[in-house]
């Protein structure tokens, strides 16, 4: 820049000119774009390392030179997501069922049977015997495995079931097995109702898998024959039977043998052990409710085998007439009968639980003996009979 008083070219930055001195004209500042200011952050903390405000500022840069974020990116459609770590699809039925193997109201019926027959063997419940007990962890079994076959999990446990088991007849046959189960058990108190909610789970949730619909089980039963005679006497004969086990049978001591009844009166003097004075009935030492209680008919051994022999009765009853049986079911209802009758024989008592099983009885042997004698009236005559017609046919 030039001074305006010599003339000289002087350095534009000074104040005053090389030459002469003259004050020098002001330079006019070049207006430069400047970088926007950057937001505002709290001041470092004295403790924190140096370094820590540089990561921070180089990833704010970096965040600002970002085109997009991720938040920006549009979702993909779900059958566009072919993302490997899903392995499942989100469940989205029942909250109740959320965390159940198979997500299965059967299994969950299952493991509440389970929890009764557990109590039982504690002495909390009623316990079922032990024919009752292998069936219903065979039939358990059953139904857990068609369960989780069907969702797809626990492929070593469900291939190692024979197939036998994991046909619909299979799981309908167990599923009748728990409800017989659950009838046995009617009674006031906890179990019993753990019992019918843990078969009426199984019951419901197979009827509609296995039983109804035109490939179920149900195609074989026509349940409106049971109305009709001569199938009306067994079926009443079976109600009757069944109902005659929820009535006392006999009577138990509860361990009290070596208590004579005429006792003495517990912290009495030594004086009193030689008169003669009957046990007090309301000390819980020695009587125990008197120290005899009834049996039930469903108490006593063997109970659950004869009421499946009769239901198995009644099921052969409703079967469809066009319904291919082999020849040996024409037995079946004799076979029960005998069973029953070798149960009653064995704990009759002079009581109405009793005498009503073995009336009832009656009814269903009644019409086993017309299954026995039905193919001898329907049987096809003789052979030689045959022969004899067509030696007369070909002399005429």
């Amino acid at each position: 820049m030039r001074c305006p008083e010599c003339g000289e070219d002087s350095n534009a930055r000074l104040r005053y000119c090389e030459n002469c001195g003259a004050t020098m004209p002001e330079q006019p500042r070049a207006t430069l774009g400047r970088p926007a200011p950057r937001p505002s952050r709290p001041r470092r903390d004295a403790a924190e390392p140096s370094y820590a405000a540089e990561i921070l500022e180089e990833a704010e840069e970096h965040e600002q030179r970002r085109p997009y974020a991720v938040s920006d990116v549009p979702e993909l459609p779900p059958e566009d997501k072919t993302d490997p770590g899903q392995s499942e699809p989100a469940y989205d039925g029942p909250r109740w069922l959320a965390h159940v193997p198979g997500h299965s109201p059967t299994v969950l019926g299952v493991m509440v049977v389970a929890g009764v027959l557990l109590l039982s063997l504690l002495n909390i419940g009623s316990f079922v015997g032990i024919p009752g007990l292998l069936l219903a962890l065979v039939a358990g079994a059953v139904l857990v495995a068609r369960e989780l076959r069907d969702a797809g999990e626990a492929p070593g446990f469900t291939e190692r079931m024979p197939a036998v088991l994991m046909t619909p007849e299979a799981a309908a046959a167990a599923t009748a097995l728990f409800v017989a189960l659950a009838f046995r058990s009617l009674s006031l108190g906890v179990t019993p109702l753990l019992w019918l909610a843990g078969a009426g789970l199984m019951a419901h949730d197979q009827y509609r898998k296995v039983i109804a619909g035109p490939d179920g089980v149900g195609r074989y039963f026509e349940p409106r024959q049971l109305l009709m005679m001569p199938e009306m006497v067994g079926l009443g004969g079976v109600v009757v039977c069944l109902l005659a086990l929820f009535v006392p049978w006999g009577t138990v001591k509860l361990g009290l043998d070596a208590v004579p009844d005429n006792a003495p009166v517990p912290q009495g003097p030594p004086e009193l052990r030689v008169i003669p004075s009957h046990r007090p009935t309301d000390d819980m030492l020695y009587s125990y409710g008197g120290g005899v209680t009834t049996v039930r008919g469903w108490d006593l051994p063997a109970s659950v085998v004869v009421e499946l022999a009769l239901l198995a009765v009644l099921a052969l009853l409703a079967l469809r007439p066009e319904v291919e049986r082999p020849s040996w079911t024409r037995y079946l209802p004799a076979g029960a009968v005998v069973v029953a009758l070798a149960f009653a024989a064995l704990n009759m008592r002079l009581l109405p639980g009793p005498f009503a099983f073995v009336v009832g009885l009656g009814a269903v042997g009644f019409l086993a003996v017309q299954r026995l004698r039905a193919p001898r009236d329907e049987a096809p005559p003789e052979q030689y009979e045959q022969d004899e017609l067509y030696e007369e046919e070909e002399r005429g």
